[in-house]
């Protein structure tokens, strides 16, 4: 504001524009010994009114600002949590890879388990019928000795002592026919039912394909389609399908990174993180001009206090 200097008035004083500032009527302020003084009373309506606005423009940014934080909170909160399910369903899928790989090993090995048994079940019965054999000739040869009745043949002497050893041996060897073969058995029955229930159509290597499948453990990120959509807005048409009495939305799929509704809550949160930034930084500079403005307001109060007409034209 530009210092007045004092000028002697000359006669045509009336005539001077500075004239009207000392006879221009404020309102139901009376005009004041100072010229200034009426100025400095409109500058400071003009400049109150501006403070007004930018203290409502300051309210009005912190309460949007505060607003999408607390969104941006919330959405930042739901996001971890969907990022967390996801990182626990790829970890249940690295268990399910495994256990695949287990299950297939563990089928091929039964599968041989099984022949391999049921080849030596084979070699045993094979055994076994040789056995009959040699017992049928042994009963053969021992008949022709009884029936000869040879004194040269006494008994336990001579070739019927070594034959009588050897029915003894080959007796040992039969009375374990019944338990080898009832193991054999069981080993077969055992590696059966162990192939049947992991490798068969609905055994524990199936189960685990299927949930492995169910789960899109071989989808990775960014395969998928990532399109936001709104389920507010964008509703499945085969919602009510799908849901019949029980309608819940939304329905997530795996992997939960390729899901379109993370894809949407991601897309909001990083809105929010955007936009409160943009806000703190406006109520930065709105809160500058305010305190600008809050010092020039306070200045001039102190101005016109100062050159007063109530205490300066008594």
């Amino acid at each position: 504001m530009e210092a007045l200097k004092y000028k002697p008035l000359g006669t045509d004083w009336q005539n001077d524009p500075g004239i009207e500032c000392c006879t221009k009527d404020p309102g139901d302020t009376p005009p004041g010994c100072d010229c200034c003084y009426d100025d400095w009373k409109g500058e400071l309506k003009k400049v109150t009114m501006d403070y007004n606005q930018i203290t409502e423009q300051s309210i009005q940014l912190t309460n949007h600002l505060k607003f999408t934080t607390d969104e941006r909170d919330k959405l930042k909160s739901w996001v971890d949590d969907l990022v967390k399910t996801d990182q626990l369903a790829k970890t249940l899928c690295d268990l399910f890879k495994v256990m695949v790989s287990q299950t297939e090993k563990i089928c091929i090995n039964s599968e041989k388990s099984v022949t391999s048994i049921e080849i030596l079940f084979c070699m045993i019965r094979d055994l076994y019928e040789q056995i009959d054999v040699i017992l049928t000739t042994w009963n053969q040869i021992d008949n022709c000795i009884k029936c000869l009745d040879s004194e040269d043949l006494p008994p336990d002497s001579g070739i019927r002592k070594c034959l009588k050893n050897y029915m003894d041996k080959l007796d040992i060897v039969i009375k374990t026919r019944a338990d080898l073969i009832k193991a054999v058995m069981a080993a077969i029955r055992q590696a059966l039912g162990l192939h049947e229930g992991i490798c068969s159509d609905y055994g524990l290597h199936q189960v685990v394909l299927e949930w492995k499948t169910i789960l899109n453990c071989d989808e990775k990120c960014g395969s998928g389609s990532t399109q936001p959509a709104d389920p507010c807005k964008d509703p499945d048409p085969k919602l009510d399908e799908k849901l019949n009495k029980c309608k819940l939305s939304p329905i997530l799929t795996l992997p939960i990174c390729n899901d379109a509704y993370y894809s949407w809550v991601k897309g909001q949160y990083d809105a929010d993180v955007a936009e409160a930034n943009t806000l703190a930084d406006q109520l930065v500079e709105v809160n500058k001009k305010k305190e600008s403005l809050s010092a020039c307001k306070t200045s001039l109060e102190t101005a016109i206090k100062e050159v007063d007409p109530k205490d300066l034209c008594k």
